[in-house]
């Protein structure tokens, strides 16, 4: 195990520990994401379990065993969750700049989405120095 898999670990349990919160308490997901479920409707509640929760989980846990097992791939597996936490952090930027939505929160989560994905990328980036 090197540090660059440790690290990729501790993305996994970020991304991992969100989702496997927000299949249990989607109201935190709603929370979060600053999105509302339509009132009446139950196929909101499933889309932030299943979204937010069912999606991140099993994607984070998945990278996680094959990090943890030494699977062939596992660098490019956590990369590509790492990409898409990347893509996270732009897709914000854009909306800071061409929203105007600039706010703390949003600023952090910037930051927060680009550490992560960095956690994620660490084996594979390292093995390419």
């Amino acid at each position: 195990m090197t540090p660059a898999d440790i690290a990729a670990l501790l993305g996994c349990l970020i991304g991992g520990g969100m989702g496997l919160y927000a299949m249990f308490r989607p109201s935190w997901a709603s929370r979060i994401v600053r999105l509302q479920a339509i009132p009446g409707l139950v196929e909101g509640q499933s889309e932030f379990r299943a979204t937010y929760g069912g999606l991140f989980f099993f994607s984070h846990a998945l990278a996680a065993y094959a990090i943890l097992t030494g699977l062939e791939g596992a660098a490019l597996g956590a990369a590509i969750l790492g990409a898409g936490w990347f893509g996270a952090g732009v897709g914000r930027i854009l909306s800071i700049l061409l929203d105007r939505a600039w706010t703390g929160l949003n600023a952090f989560n910037v930051g927060f989405e680009a550490t992560t994905g960095a956690l994620m990328a660490a084996p594979l980036i390292v093995s390419h120095l």
